[in-house]
């Protein structure tokens, strides 16, 4: 699997645990911080995932 991919998933993942918090009504900090992470994962690992294809 790719960074790519990987990317690709942990920003499903993200709206998915976002979409959860919502209906449960349970959007907290801790939701919140979760999200977040894997957001700023998603743009790491694709950053270098398309870094690595370019060179």
């Amino acid at each position: 699997m790719t960074l790519l991919y990987a990317a690709g998933i942990s920003l499903i993942v993200a709206q998915i645990i976002g979409i959860y918090a919502l209906v449960t009504r349970k959007a907290d900090l801790v939701f919140s911080a979760l999200m977040a992470l894997l957001l700023v994962g998603a743009v790491v690992m694709g950053g270098v995932g398309a870094y690595d294809r370019i060179h």
